[in-house]
């Protein structure tokens, strides 16, 4: 499992530091994968209590195969054996057991409670990680407003009448975390088709748009399976619930989003031992090499991973290394992470797309900042 993740997520888990990330990853998964199936679990189980959620079940209700791959890797019952989890298992199942479901689920906020509830988790269980991450919540508020500043570009300044709902409007959110701007970005195109007069087809389109043109990347497992079940949800309570039988998901993609970008032959690389891992990591690859993406949004994180990146990954900020009309950068601002992520987005909007708009939550450092005359 290890090796996989760090062929598929392009780091390595090195010293205590990536040893600790890995194994927090693991619980965080194991724990999360429990959550979800709860809460998909209850869309179908009676109130009444005569049937029991059952943890050891999981595996059968998660939809996404990169999701139910990594849980049943994980709770396979010589791995719960071998590593004693049997017991916190089964306590975490019953804790959900005694949840009166019926006034829980008439309180919960599908699309804001799914998300509030992972960093007091992070906090109990981890809370060393949560500032090494740079993990944390973004308040609905402000994904709200950058998503209709965003909407606002696209009509105004590149032309496009229906912004977001437009066909031809590819979004990018690289940092997914949790799924708040994916979701948000999917309301505002529903909006927008509910104005048009377009009710009775708003809910296919706007399924097909969570599967066909609006992606997100998340390189953290835990983070990942919480946004597939945040869009779940979503087109659920809208009438287009995702099919898993006939392969639907959403196009969030458990990767690293500051590699890949760039074709290099399959043979340079070895093979994931997971059939799915190696399905998800060619899925996110045909994103970043092929899709159109017009627009690139989301709150990047400003630490590094607790692994050691690829040289792809360390070559992102060489471009504002390099000046010629502005004093060299001073300092060693320019590893901060997040100044990879606006490389990435702006390599792929100005040199591939030659138009687009790139809408990031950042520190301001690289504003008036020594080490960002070349980045400014």
């Amino acid at each position: 499992m290890r090796s996989a993740l760090e062929e598929a997520l392009g780091l390595r888990f090195e010293g205590e530091r990536g040893g600790h990330f890995f194994r927090s990853t693991l619980v965080q998964t194991l724990y999360y994968g429990v959550f979800s199936a709860w809460v998909l679990w209850n869309k179908q189980a009676p109130l009444d209590g005569t049937v029991r959620f059952d943890w050891r079940t999981a595996a059968y209700i998660l939809k996404v195969p990169m999701t139910r791959a990594l849980f049943e890797e994980l709770a396979r019952p010589s791995m719960v054996a071998a590593l004693d989890l049997e017991g916190v298992l089964g306590r975490a199942g019953e804790v959900l057991n005694r949840v009166n479901r019926r006034s829980f689920f008439d309180k919960f906020e599908e699309d804001g409670a799914v998300t509030y509830f992972y960093e007091p988790f992070l906090e109990e269980f981890d809370p060393e990680l949560l500032p090494e991450l740079g993990v944390w919540y973004t308040p609905r508020e402000v994904v709200y407003y950058m998503v209709e500043r965003v909407d606002a570009v696209l009509r105004e300044e590149l032309g496009l009448a229906d912004g977001l709902a437009d066909e031809g409007v590819y979004v990018l959110d690289p940092c997914t975390g949790t799924g708040s701007y994916l979701v948000e970005v999917l309301r505002r195109i529903e909006k927008t088709l509910v104005e048009k007069g377009e009710d009775a087809l708003v809910a296919q389109d706007i399924k097909r748009a969570a599967m066909k043109r609006v992606f997100g990347f998340e390189i953290l497992p835990a983070q990942f399976v919480v946004a597939h079940l945040q869009l779940g949800l979503l087109l659920q309570n809208l009438g287009a619930p995702l099919s898993a039988g006939g392969g639907e998901r959403a196009s969030v993609y458990l990767t690293n989003a500051l590699t890949g970008w760039e074709h290099s032959g399959k043979e340079d690389r070895p093979r994931l031992p997971l059939p799915e891992f190696e399905e998800e990591r060619e899925a996110a690859e045909g994103i970043k090499r092929e899709k159109p993406v017009l627009v690139v949004i989301g709150n990047p994180p400003y630490n590094g991973y607790a692994g050691v990146a690829v040289a792809e990954e360390r070559d992102l900020s060489d471009a504002y290394r390099l000046t010629r009309r502005v004093p060299a950068p001073r300092g060693q601002g320019l590893n901060d992470l997040y100044v990879r992520f606006y490389r990435v987005a702006e390599r792929h909007i100005v040199e591939r797309m030659g138009r687009g708009v790139v809408c990031f939550i950042s520190n301001y450092s690289w504003l008036d900042g020594l080490s960002f005359p070349g980045m400014r």
